[in-house]
């Protein structure tokens, strides 16, 4: 009989985390990444807007805006014409955003693809290679299991790295969603407690200890 019990209240507390995740880890992830890469494409275009290629910048822009707009299939087919003949920037920053694209209009297995086609090309500059890897197993999250997320989240792991805080958020996720929760909160406490983290990431996971302690 002891067993019984012991079984339900198991499974109990799975079903508890499970529903912890579903309410939070989009969102965190969502802030997180969402942070990481309006301030990568803001530094990107910083650099290469100083470019005399100006022609290539004004149809980045006007794709980007046609995406915000809502109509991905237009900004997919603006974005492939410039990765085709823009110089090396500006189709690192096309790639990155049609793949953006792809996941506004359902395609996440090819955007996955074009991200990790980033983060293998030793011709970008490392950050932004970085940031690709970030940004695929972002959309992994829901589907891949953990030990091929950790695997793609391990090199971002490390104090060298500008993209290991938002790493370690997927990392305290990808262990909250296995119901790992003594690893979970080990993460988010490191998290909570590391004064170099952004002021948004140490907040986000002293919110979620919050949740784990409910």
């Amino acid at each position: 009989m002891t067993d019984i019990f012991r079984e339900v209240e198991e499974d109990l507390r799975s079903e508890r985390y499970q529903k912890l995740w579903n309410r939070y880890g989009r969102f965190v992830i969502g802030a997180a990444v969402g942070i990481v890469v309006v301030t990568a494409l803001w530094q990107a275009w910083a650099g290469w807007e100083r470019s005399k290629n100006e022609t290539a910048g004004e149809r980045f822009i006007a794709a980007t805006q046609i995406l915000q707009r809502g109509q991905a299939g237009m900004a997919i087919t603006l974005l492939e014409a410039l990765e085709a003949d823009a110089h090396a920037g500006y189709a690192t920053m096309a790639r990155l955003q049609r793949a953006s694209a792809l996941i506004t209009a359902g395609d996440r297995r090819e955007a996955i693809s074009l991200y990790d086609q980033v983060a293998a090309d030793t011709g970008v500059d490392k950050p932004i290679r970085d940031l690709a890897a970030l940004l695929a197993a972002q959309n992994l999250l829901d589907t891949a299991d953990r030990p091929t997320l950790e695997r793609r989240l391990a090199p971002l792991n490390n104090e060298a790295n500008p993209w290991r805080f938002s790493a370690r958020e997927m990392l305290a996720l990808t262990a909250l969603k296995a119901n790992d929760v003594p690893k979970t909160r080990e993460l988010f406490t490191a998290l909570a407690d590391d004064q170099a983290a952004p002021q948004g990431v140490r907040a986000r996971a002293a919110e979620m200890l919050a949740a784990l302690g409910a």
